[in-house]
């Protein structure tokens, strides 16, 4: 098995050194990391400055690449062009700190295993509860156990590619049994806020402060749970549609004037059901919307050409990031 290792750390990191050397029990580890720190960096992608690479050498004789980008750029750049072979698995981490709630949306290495499942490989984040002198050899082999019996299992699809794993401190003792919980993302707000301070030649700036929102301890999330001392594990979506919304938003745009809503709507409510359940969003067709339309005239195709003439040409500047 071609493993593709990354993290939001950098390529020096401690977390990184000794997963890559557990993660050998499962295949051929290719490391390529940040060459600097990128926590908090999200799913950024280079694309405006070079990507500079460069191969540098640990004790092991493993493959480790450099990369002055985000943990996102790492991966992609893994994938496409220095694994020597197509990766079966990618791996993020192993981060120093939770990466649960709403951090999940900011985390440089839920980013980095995201790029991986994006392209189509199964792809692990995971993480270790913060400590000073953090216990990376016992949580690295929790982590490879947990993925191996996910891959052992042979479970996961196209909607389950991508799974966050979050190691307890008090997992890594010897004294605790260790318990592995399935759970979703917490939903409880963040309680950071920003501190106006003032540096030596008196000029402002803020820095990010305050305490995170323990959560309510009733709710199974993975921050309830991994405080509770369980690993945790969570199946993540990177597609951003809301299909449960589709068919409410559609309602905006009906003709409220209009005799009867079956030209509007040429499906009845349950195949619109049905359709919104279906595992392939791009099964449903788009809904033409008739009638006297005052405010907006929504097509449901896509122009031929755009303003230049250009008949459907693009680069990688012309989609927002």
């Amino acid at each position: 098995m071609q493993i593709l290792l990354t993290n939001d750390d950098g390529v020096h990191s401690p977390g990184i050194k000794i997963l890559a050397q557990t993660l050998q029990s499962l295949g051929q580890v290719t490391v390529v990391a940040p060459a600097t720190e990128q926590s908090g960096i999200s799913h950024a992608l280079t694309f405006r400055t070079p990507l500079f690479v460069r191969e540098i050498h640990w004790d092991n004789g493993m493959k480790v690449w450099s990369v002055e980008g985000s943990p996102a750029d790492c991966t992609r750049i893994g994938v496409l062009n220095l694994c020597e072979r197509h990766p079966d698995v990618v791996i993020s981490g192993l981060n120093q700190g939770l990466n649960v709630g709403g951090n999940v949306v900011y985390s440089g290495t839920i980013a980095g295993a995201e790029e991986g499942a994006m392209l189509g490989i199964d792809s692990f984040a995971v993480s270790l509860e913060y400590d000073k002198i953090p216990p990376w050899d016992i949580a690295s082999v929790l982590v490879t156990q947990v993925i191996r019996q996910i891959m052992e299992a042979n479970i996961l699809s196209d909607r389950a590619r991508l799974i966050n794993i979050n190691i307890p401190l008090s997992a890594c003792s010897s004294k605790q049994t260790v318990e592995v919980c399935v759970v979703p993302v917490d939903q409880t707000p963040l309680l950071e806020k920003y501190s106006l301070r003032q540096n030596p030649y008196d000029e402002p700036y803020y820095w990010i402060s305050g305490r995170v929102n323990p959560g309510d301890p009733n709710q199974n999330t993975d921050r309830v749970m991994v405080k509770k001392g369980y690993v945790t594990v969570t199946p993540l979506e990177f597609n951003r549609t809301n299909r449960a919304a589709i068919e409410k938003l559609e309602l905006a745009f009906v003709d409220k004037n209009a005799e009867s809503s079956t030209d509007i709507f040429p499906e009845t409510s349950d195949m619109t059901e049905k359709l919104l359940k279906s595992d392939d969003d791009h099964n449903r067709p788009p809904q033409t919307f008739r009638g006297n339309m005052t405010n907006l005239n929504v097509s449901p195709k896509p122009p031929k050409s755009n303003a230049n003439g250009t008949n459907g040409s693009s680069s990688c500047y012309s989609e927002g990031t």
